[in-house]
């Protein structure tokens, strides 16, 4: 049985330490064209699998004739949701990352949420949250596969903040990779902020 993606909520999650609900940032060095200067957002971190979307793969898709799928007939609303984002290389429903509480299907504490719903993806287009992101595909790790990645320095793991989730996709890794040097450097000097580094950008 096929499962939609869906980011849990406080009370589904097991006793162990899960990711769901973090973002992973794709370190500097990952050569995998899927990955590199990737940020993904973790959906589902289970004994079994691990599931995540990428939120910086903007796809060069009009988003006029799914719109006027779920609208239905009614006005286009002025801040309509203009592009599509690749989620990921396995193939799933469309997905909408948004900050309506009230339409989410789940979500995490840092006021980020996740809907797959025909009807609550119809209800988003129509009211259109002030952050509003959609998404085909996402992408699977299997057993362990990612927590051993992580050892391995391949991912630094970020809360899934409204400041990066919704930042420009453009943009987005290198705002994760600096936030990442700004931790570092805390910790080590008690120092806030790391200037930008222009070749990151």
């Amino acid at each position: 049985m096929n499962r939609t993606p869906k980011i849990p909520n406080s009370d589904d999650l097991a006793p162990r330490i899960s990711l769901a609900g973090y973002l992973l940032v794709a370190a500097p060095g990952v050569q995998d064209p899927v990955f590199a200067r990737s940020v993904c957002i973790i959906v589902e971190n289970s004994l079994e699998r691990t599931i995540g979307i990428m939120l910086n793969r903007p796809l060069a898709i009009d988003t006029t004739s799914l719109l006027e799928q779920l609208l239905e007939g009614a006005a286009k609303p002025q801040n309509a949701v203009s592009h599509i984002n690749f989620g990921g290389p396995q193939n799933g429903p469309v997905l909408a990352i948004h900050d309506n509480e009230l339409l989410a299907e789940g979500g995490n504490s840092q006021g980020i949420y996740l809907s797959a719903q025909t009807e609550t993806l119809r209800k988003i287009a129509q009211v259109t949250p002030d952050h509003c992101r959609l998404f085909i595909g996402h992408a699977v790790w299997q057993v362990s596969q990612l927590e051993t990645e992580i050892v391995n320095g391949d991912w630094h793991v970020l809360p899934a903040i409204p400041e990066l989730v919704f930042s420009d996709e453009n943009s987005m890794w290198s705002k994760g990779i600096q936030t990442v040097g700004n931790g570092i450097i805390r910790s080590a000097t008690g120092i806030d902020t790391l200037m930008p580094t222009p070749t990151l950008n």
